[in-house]
């Protein structure tokens, strides 16, 4: 079960968010499965407070390009977020990361991967982020 993964976990703390080039450490692609993963396990208040804290970081033009390029995706079933709003843009990430796998990725990992949506470096550099936060909490636990 993934709150048991201690390996994992502690892997996925140890990220520094500016590592981008995929260097053996974990890809981006690696990070948005076990997003996934965390997603689909915690807890409904678990999920909202670790992706306030998380979206919390961003600058609002950071927001926005992450809830365009989830509208954007042709993979996701969400067709509008609203940036500037906690809830809505929580609720559009998740249901991205939840969303049936197409061609064995989830709509979340397509993004991310080469080419996707969500595939430049600063956007991934923040899903990475968001892995590193998991990890650490999970490892807390």
């Amino acid at each position: 079960m993934f709150f048991q993964q201690r390996d994992r976990h502690e892997q996925m703390a140890r990220l520094d968010p500016r590592d981008t080039n995929a260097d053996g450490q974990v890809s981006p692609q690696e990070a948005a499965a076990y997003i996934r993963d965390y997603l689909d396990n915690a807890s409904p208040q678990e999920r909202d407070q670790i992706m306030r804290e998380y979206f919390g970081q961003m600058s609002p033009q950071e927001r926005q390009q992450m809830g365009d390029a989830i509208v954007r995706s042709p993979a996701n079933p969400v067709q509008n977020v609203r940036y500037d709003d906690d809830n809505d843009l929580i609720d559009a990430y998740t249901r991205t990361a939840q969303a049936p796998a197409q061609n064995g990725k989830s709509p979340l990992e397509a993004a991310f991967a080469s080419g996707g949506m969500l595939s430049s470096p600063l956007v991934k550099a923040g899903l990475v982020g968001l892995a590193g936060m998991i990890g650490s909490r999970m490892l807390r636990r």
